[in-house]
């Protein structure tokens, strides 16, 4: 069994390694560490669900993490996925009750959790690290924004061809075959990522596989060029509208 001094310098080695916390003195690690729980989250668990009590935030270690929301229609619609050292259930801290979306594991997650009561005084004495929390909730505001606007402004093909683009930088690495997204992904996923159909987004998906734009074996896609990818789609928009 491990003594609780390699417990709590194994939390501390985990902080350091979350980019948001790199910059702390040792000092400030150590208090951070008397606040921070971790734990280990398997895939297809819930961290979070929509309307749950919103008192925690996060930090993912590593694993993934997907951020989902039920539309109006009751369809789930994925609004990002999270990558590790970065932070999710932030919106917590501005004082929001409830949750507006799910946080869903989609790969086994080491994940570091704060009370939001706990974090607002340490944020008062770090005020550094207050600002970069401001410039998370910004960032996320930003990027859940901007997916609502392209499903209001866009049509599927050039949604499906962001978001496959938009992975493939966040999530993918080259290999023999392309630049392959390191995520499990479905037809199901795609659809629930660009608010469609499975059936028209596997259409669309089979066109730019056909068209030599990507590749995909069981749960794997390969984008083979990302830039492409979105020129081809909007010469198609080009297109129908000539």
């Amino acid at each position: 069994m491990q003594s609780a001094l390699a417990v709590s310098q194994a939390k501390y080695w985990h902080i350091r390694q979350v980019d948001l916390f790199s910059g702390l003195a040792t000092s400030e690690v150590r208090q951070l560490g008397e606040l921070v729980e971790t734990e280990l989250r398997q895939q297809g668990e819930a961290i979070y669900r929509e309307g749950d009590l919103s008192d925690t935030i996060y930090v993912l270690k590593s694993g993934k993490i997907k951020l989902s929301r039920i539309s109006d229609d009751g369809k789930e619609l994925i609004l990002c996925y999270v990558r590790p050292g970065e932070v999710f259930g932030e919106l917590a801290i501005t004082g929001q009750d409830l949750r507006n979306g799910t946080a869903t594991v989609v790969e086994d997650a080491f994940i570091c959790s704060i009370r939001r009561d706990h974090l607002e005084v340490y944020l008062g004495r770090n005020p550094r690290l207050a600002l970069e929390f401001s410039r998370i909730i910004g960032r996320r505001k930003q990027q859940i924004e901007s997916r609502i606007i392209d499903l209001v402004t866009k049509d599927v093909r050039t949604r499906l061809a962001n978001a496959l683009s938009e992975l493939a930088a966040d999530f993918g690495y080259d290999d023999d075959r392309g630049t392959l997204i390191d995520l499990p992904l479905t037809q199901s996923d795609l659809a629930q990522l660009v608010g469609s159909t499975r059936e028209t987004t596997s259409t669309i998906f089979n066109e730019f596989r056909r068209d030599g734009l990507v590749d995909s074996e069981g749960r794997s896609i390969w984008v083979l060029d990302p830039e492409a990818l979105i020129d081809y789609s909007w010469d198609q928009r080009a297109g129908k509208a000539a």
